[in-house]
């Protein structure tokens, strides 16, 4: 197993936050993964799942160590079924999907997560999410390997059953379809027009509140380019907070409460958080 020591929080996250993380582990395989919770678990040391970082907000205030699933990372297609690692970049498969010619993936190009990490937050992009796509999940649950089919999972808007119990997922099945015609490259071009990629952030801020856009709400209460030191409302997609220099998980926090009772007070809507924050 890998451990790394007073790991630089910009490393291992989409925002490169400042700060450290006081240890980090990479487990090789599941044996070495239920070993590790286990003495956690007896030495009483909180812990988190992480994959590439990608909607998390991680603060050098956090008490715990961190797990990260990189070496999770097998594939396998056969026919039009896909089954691939929790620690499988999610871009990657797209390709891989698309030289096969199975398509269903291909609006998740360009989404920084890691197979793991959409799962458990349910991503999603211009009317599909991923699990639309899904068939069955491989499991940790405990010191139990459980596979589970999608109807089993409690999919939602931006939320399954992982972020509820306390469940690791190893392995995905996905069941796409065949096409001549599969490419991802209009949604790439979306996501270069419309999100900030030239800095670093986590994505999405906040959830949609139900028939409104947490962007434009954010762009009508005029806060598009607001800044808490190098944390900032981007000016191309006010749903975004990017990071324009050397921010800190203080920072990013900051602002978001900033924007909430903004756009509360001039809307009387509380937007929630898609984020996770760990501090």
């Amino acid at each position: 197993m890998e451990i790394i020591n007073k790991a630089k929080i910009r490393e291992y996250t989409t925002y490169k936050l400042d700060g450290e993380i006081k240890k980090i582990y990479i487990p090789e395989d599941v044996l070495e993964l239920k070993k590790l919770i286990l003495k956690l678990k007896k030495d009483n040391i909180k812990y988190k799942i992480i994959g590439n970082g990608s909607n998390m907000i991680i603060s050098s205030k956090y008490d715990g160590v961190l797990i990260k699933l990189s070496k999770f990372d097998k594939l396998d297609i056969k026919d039009n079924i896909v089954k691939v690692g929790s620690g499988y970049s999610l871009s990657k498969l797209v390709l891989k999907c698309v030289k096969e010619n199975l398509s269903g993936l291909e609006f998740a190009y360009g989404i920084p997560a890691t197979i793991g990490g959409a799962i458990y937050q349910n991503v999603g992009a211009y009317g599909y999410s991923i699990d639309d796509f899904i068939k069955y999940v491989t499991l940790l649950d405990g010191n139990e390997i459980k596979t589970l089919s999608k109807d089993e999972l409690n999919f939602g808007y931006r939320d399954s059953i992982f972020k509820h119990k306390n469940l690791i997922c190893l392995e995905a099945t996905f069941e796409l379809k065949y096409s001549n015609d599969v490419s991802y490259k209009k949604y790439m071009e979306e996501r270069r027009l419309k999100q900030p990629l030239e800095y670093p952030s986590a994505g999405s801020v906040f959830l949609n509140p139900i028939g409104y856009s947490a962007g434009k709400l954010i762009e009508e209460a005029g806060l598009k380019g607001f800044r808490v030191n190098d944390a900032m409302v981007s000016y191309k997609h006010a749903n975004f907070i990017v990071n324009v220099g050397r921010a800190r998980a203080e920072d990013v926090i900051k602002l978001i409460r900033i924007i909430q009772d903004k756009v509360q007070a001039d809307t009387g809507i509380y937007l929630e958080t898609e984020q996770e924050y760990l501090g």
